[in-house]
């Protein structure tokens, strides 16, 4: 017979901060941006971040975009062509990532897939819009897995405790895996 998984003993420390409006959104290698400048169909497109952090962008050659936003990159793009090609452009960026900025829910759920990140998302919230768990689930013992710095580390928190207000709840960060288990009767 099975046991029963248990919570992470430091879990409220390793789970303790929340991401930063900094943090959020920042580029790394191999994710995707498009570029949209007003009117000017060359200049537009979608880019990938290079295994250095660069992109190749037309008129303005290689930049340095490893760790930025796409806000920082739309004044980056406008400010380097109103120096050398156009007067006053009008550029977009979008990070076209969408992966990296949800939140996977599997296991003993009743909607398992992908809630779109937002700030401020809290493990509740995640667990909600996934339909809660099923009869089946181990709300004692759920599962999150967490990326840093291409590891992932996997902590085991007291869902029903935090439901009932005994501990606090836990903030989600962008590519969080949340799993519930399944019970072991």
């Amino acid at each position: 017979m099975g046991c029963a998984a248990s919570t992470t003993n430091d879990w409220q420390t390793r789970l303790s901060t929340c991401p930063t409006s900094e943090e959020l959104g920042q580029l790394k290698p191999w994710d995707r941006l498009e570029i949209r400048v007003f009117g000017q169909d060359g200049l537009s497109g979608v880019y990938e971040v290079s295994p250095r952090g660069t992109i190749s962008f037309p008129i303005l050659g290689e930049l340095a975009i490893e760790g930025k936003r796409c806000d920082e990159i739309e004044i980056m793009v406008r400010d380097g062509l109103r120096e050398t090609y156009l007067r006053d452009p009008s550029v977009i960026c979008i990070n076209k990532e969408v992966s990296k900025t949800a939140v996977t829910v599997d296991g003993q759920v009743h909607k398992p897939g992908i809630v779109e990140f937002r700030p401020g998302l809290m493990l509740t919230d995640v667990i909600a819009q996934s339909g809660g768990p099923t009869t089946r689930g181990q709300v004692n013992a759920v599962v999150i897995v967490r990326k840093h710095d291409n590891l992932s580390e996997s902590v085991t928190v007291p869902y029903q405790d935090i439901l009932l207000g005994k501990v606090p709840n836990v903030c989600m960060h962008p590519a969080d895996l949340v799993y519930i288990p399944e019970s072991v009767f």
